[in-house]
């Protein structure tokens, strides 16, 4: 499974996953926001690393009802997914990963 795998199968499930890098941070440059069907359900965390972000949002969605058992399969792209952003984050981007693909919604001069 690739990280956009798990976005997507999430919304399939009814909830809402997204990942943000930002450029602009020194610490805790990664964003999970995650959402159920209805707002009762909601999580958001900022932490240092993609693969923390995505053990959080793992944690999440086992938390919501359905059958999440897919949530236990590896992440193939975890390492080359997360070079690609951290480098666009070095370079002061910030950048918001969810169903919809990739959106840069800033750019440190």
């Amino acid at each position: 499974m690739k990280v956009t795998d798990l976005i997507e199968l999430a919304g399939f499930a009814g909830a809402s996953v997204m990942l943000k890098i930002d450029g602009e941070r020194a610490t805790k440059r990664w964003t999970v926001v995650v959402s159920g069907p209805d707002l009762e359900h909601s999580y958001r965390c900022d932490v240092n690393r993609l693969d923390q972000a995505l053990a959080r949002a793992r944690t999440a969605l086992v938390q919501l009802p359905g059958d999440w058992s897919w949530l236990d399969d590896p992440i193939d792209d975890l390492d080359s997914f997360a070079e690609h952003y951290e480098e666009l984050g070095r370079r002061g981007e910030v950048v918001i990963i969810d169903r919809r693909g990739e959106q840069r919604v800033g750019f440190a001069p």
